[in-house]
């Protein structure tokens, strides 16, 4: 893959708490911890030449009006992989920054690169259900070329690489076309589209 192939990774956050990430074709990786969505993305604007391939949030993108806010996919993920409510929490739950940051860097980023293809990731998850629980298992097997300097950096790197499988197609299993009733669409809604790929099952 081009070393010239950028995909973008977000874990959002508070201060100092929002990690952000580009992750080149090579397996390289330029990440940081910013402030807010609008640092985050002049991080990606002064280091970015030319158009992303995509992007990976760590943000819930889209919402439910049902109860707690939980979604199909994190209750098929609980019970797919056993995770526990607090490891895969429902939106009512997360604190602002995690809802808020998320959906803002998305529409922010969109405004300098209309087309920009998006994913939902649950890094912590991702790592718990298929690689162990362990950064070097899942960098070893994706090819990233770069030692976590802080767990926020390290989400925003998962959901890069999830970017980069999801929309190479590399993962086709896209777990955001099953929803319970009460939420939006992810392909229609007024951030669509958005996607929440995951490792093929």
């Amino acid at each position: 893959m081009s070393a010239s192939t950028v995909w973008i990774g977000a874990d959002p956050g508070g201060a100092g708490r929002f990690g952000v990430c580009l992750l080149y074709g090579d397996g390289r990786v330029a990440a940081a911890n910013a402030n807010c969505a609008d640092d985050a993305v002049a991080f990606v604007r002064e280091r970015l030449h030319g158009e992303p391939c995509g992007a990976g949030v760590d943000s819930p993108l889209w919402w439910s009006s049902g109860p707690s806010g939980d979604r199909h996919v994190d209750q098929w993920l609980r019970n797919r992989y056993r995770l526990s409510g607090g490891q895969v929490q429902a939106a009512n739950s997360l604190r602002g920054a995690a809802l808020v940051q998320g959906v803002m860097f998305v529409a922010r980023m969109r405004e300098s690169y209309p087309s920009l293809t998006v994913t939902e990731s649950h890094p912590k998850a991702l790592l718990k259900a298929c690689y162990e629980d362990s950064w070097n298992t899942f960098a070893a097997h994706h090819g990233v070329q770069w030692e976590a300097t802080t767990e926020d950096a390290r989400d925003a790197v998962i959901a890069a690489v999830a970017a980069r499988e999801g929309f190479s197609g590399h993962w086709q299993n896209d777990l955001a076309e099953s929803r319970l009733a009460g939420e939006q669409d992810p392909k229609r809604y007024w951030l669509a589209p958005v996607s929440y790929f995951w490792p093929d099952l």
